[in-house]
């Protein structure tokens, strides 16, 4: 995801510098499906010599292990501008660390060179050849090769922690949606189905009551034609009240009486 190497100036008739990224066992170490960026971070001292260079360029191969160019490139850059007043300002505010050497007077540049690098399959990249057109005044150089993300890689690379928390809230309020519906549909399906019980024990209340009133009906019938039957005993009891025509005895209409009480 991250390579970087030191870049060590040769100033000679050119300043150039070859650097190689892998040891010869290993000669691959970049991913032929990633793309790549590649940028020279240069730390310079803002003397009088530097800035009199101006605008300078800086060119890039980007070479196999058989010394075959796979990419070039060539950028210009040029130090900052900063007016008489301004440095004499800065000077004066940090005067005292300079005084002390807790820092000193230094610009750092950050030159892009390639942007959008594939790595080929048949031909990785092993080294890199790097030239400045001017003999620029360098404290230290650094080469950079950073992988180039996007959409969600480059959230999730470069933003840990937002992309983290804004997806911990997200599943946060998927599982309480979820829940809420899953309970909705729950609660409706026990409701549906209470509902039905109680058409079901209403039906059979009606039913059994129906059947009680046809019970009670068949009951009353049998009192209705046992009326005669009652009827018929109290003509007895009259029968038994009518005087016999039996002889007159004292005794035994007396106790004919006694037994009609």
């Amino acid at each position: 995801l991250l390579h970087s190497a030191p870049v060590y100036l040769q100033y000679s008739a050119n300043t150039t510098a070859l650097i190689n990224f892998v040891p010869s066992s290993n000669y691959k170490f970049l991913s032929t499906s990633q793309a790549y960026s590649v940028s020279l971070d240069l730390d310079v001292p803002t003397s009088e010599t530097n800035r009199d260079l101006g605008a300078f360029m800086v060119d890039l191969e980007l070479r196999d292990r058989r010394g075959h160019v796979i990419h070039h490139s060539s950028r210009p850059s040029i130090l900052p501008y900063e007016s008489q007043l301004v440095r004499t300002l800065r000077t004066l505010v940090r005067s005292i660390p300079l005084a002390l050497g807790l820092t000193d007077e230094r610009t750092h540049l950050c030159v892009h060179l390639v942007d959008d690098v594939y790595d080929k399959h048949f031909s990785p990249v092993t080294s890199a050849w790097i030239a400045l057109s001017k003999p620029l005044q360098v404290y230290n150089a650094q080469i950079i090769i950073r992988a180039q993300f996007s959409g969600l890689r480059y959230w999730m690379y470069y933003w840990r922690v937002p992309t983290a928390l804004v997806f911990i809230v997200m599943a946060v309020i998927w599982q309480i949606v979820l829940t809420v519906v899953a309970w909705s549909v729950l609660e409706a399906y026990a409701n549906r189905s209470n509902t039905a019980e109680t058409n079901v024990v209403g039906s059979e209340s009606g039913t059994s009551a129906a059947v009680e009133r046809k019970a009670s009906s068949s009951l009353l019938q049998p009192s209705f034609f046992a009326q005669p039957e009652h009827s018929d005993s109290e003509d007895d009891r009259v029968e038994q009240t009518v005087p016999d025509s039996t002889p007159f005895h004292p005794l035994r209409r007396r106790t004919s009486t006694r037994s009609v009480i």
